[in-house]
């Protein structure tokens, strides 16, 4: 749950942080509030839905080509974000929604609209992209895992969105001058890196000229990605401070407006509080959750067994604890055959080889009394180790003894086709 929540922040700050600027920059007149507002949202949801397509048959079919799409969605996705970016600038301090609408606020709302459409799909494909570890194959949406999974998603998802809408509220209240800045700052950061990633693959492929000074910007950009998002959270945070900071509120001439201006002062203070602690969230997650959630756990060491005729014997002694224990044979042709055992209780013993069907050799690992694949973390049931099916040991037959696990050598020599 904490990879997918993680994960879900990466991808969903590019899309919706840029949304977000695109939506609080239209310009309209009250009148044609409503028609502005359907044509923004037809707009928005046209890019996710392509979005969503692209990536579908990116993971489906074979007719998707990642650097060829990022062609196609990198340079106009870049030019019209420039455009919008010229079009504020140029807009100034007029009001968006003045009666008598200029050709500036018209500029502003068209680039809006159209850089709305070309980001909402450049970024919304590796978004829809990334869902693609919540369901792993061989399982069902409808499985514990895979619903934990699905809910960090959503929950990272929901505090970009929660922390964007605070964005579009707070940056109404501050100069435009502030606003431009902003707007310029966070989109030029997500978008110009890549675009010198899209000229690196270009120049990999010889279509432009190759240059030292992109090669070495492009890998500090995806050295210090987690460090360009920590910067973003706390630049949007901007607006709500200012709005705080420099609130100038009319002069209540009754209590009527006396109460107005207490209700706005609040909300101000609400929204920089909700900034602050979308901020902190978003650092929490991208430093200590991103180092927990992509902490790889080393596997136990390999216990002694023996080798007895056709037989593998392993000591009961070493196995009565109830924990998970490891133990490997060398099969004919060199290759490492693990497997693994744990007492269920005081007859019965979970053993099976150190793979499984679905994820392979990757390994189990005991966390806190849990047996844990070590691929896709899915948790073990110990009653169920020792039966196919899942994410399950690959089960191989043993026999129970006063003093010994008894395991056939002749069939770990077969398994050994597992771990080639």
């Amino acid at each position: 749950m904490l990879k997918f929540f993680v994960i879900a922040i990466r991808l969903a700050m590019p899309l919706m942080l840029t949304a977000a600027i695109l939506l609080s920059s239209r310009g309209f007149a009250p009148r044609s509030r409503k028609m502005v507002t359907r044509v923004t949202v037809l707009v928005f949801c046209g890019g996710l839905l392509a979005a969503a397509v692209l990536a579908w048959l990116r993971l489906n079919t074979q007719l998707i080509d990642i650097p060829t799409l990022n062609a196609w969605l990198g340079p106009p996705t870049f030019l019209l974000v420039t455009l919008f970016l010229v079009a504020i600038w140029t807009l100034g301090g007029r009001n968006l929604h003045d009666v008598n609408q200029t050709w500036r606020h018209r500029f502003v709302t068209v680039t809006a609209w159209a850089a709305l459409l070309s980001s909402s799909a450049f970024f919304g494909f590796p978004y829809f992209f990334g869902t693609d570890g919540i369901v792993l194959m061989g399982s069902s949406f409808f499985e514990t895992e895979s619903l934990q999974r699905f809910a960090g998603f959503i929950l990272g998802s929901a505090l970009v969105a929660v922390a964007c809408w605070g964005y579009v509220v707070s940056v109404k209240r501050v100069p435009w001058q502030l606003r431009a800045l902003v707007a310029t700052v966070v989109l030029g950061a997500l978008v110009v890196p890549r675009m010198l990633l899209f000229y690196q693959q270009l120049a990999t492929r010889r279509f432009v000229p190759q240059s030292s000074s992109v090669f070495q910007s492009v890998l500090w950009v995806q050295n210090n990605q987690a460090i360009m998002y920590l910067a973003l959270g706390v630049v949007i945070c901007i607006p709500a401070l200012v709005a705080v900071l420099s609130g100038n509120y009319p002069i209540a001439k009754n209590p009527a407006e006396v109460r107005i201006n207490r209700a706005e002062r609040t909300s101000r203070r609400q929204f920089l509080a909700l900034a602050a602690s979308s901020s902190v969230a978003f650092a929490m997650a991208l430093t200590v959750g991103k180092a927990r959630a992509e902490y790889v756990p080393e596997l136990s060491a390999i216990e002694p067994s023996e080798v007895v005729g056709p037989e593998l014997l392993v000591a009961r002694e070493l196995v009565d604890d109830g924990h998970l224990h490891r133990f490997a044979y060398q099969a004919s042709d060199g290759v490492e055959v693990r497997f693994i055992v744990i007492k269920k209780n005081d007859v019965a013993f979970g053993c099976g080889l150190d793979a499984c069907e679905i994820c392979g050799p990757s390994g189990y690992y005991e966390d806190k009394g849990r047996v844990i694949c070590k691929r896709c973390d899915v948790m073990m049931n110990v009653q169920t180790i020792g039966f196919p099916g899942g994410c399950n040991p690959i089960p191989i037959t043993h026999e129970v003894r006063e003093k010994h696990l008894a395991f056939q050598v002749a069939e770990l020599e077969e398994m050994a086709k597992v771990f080639r």
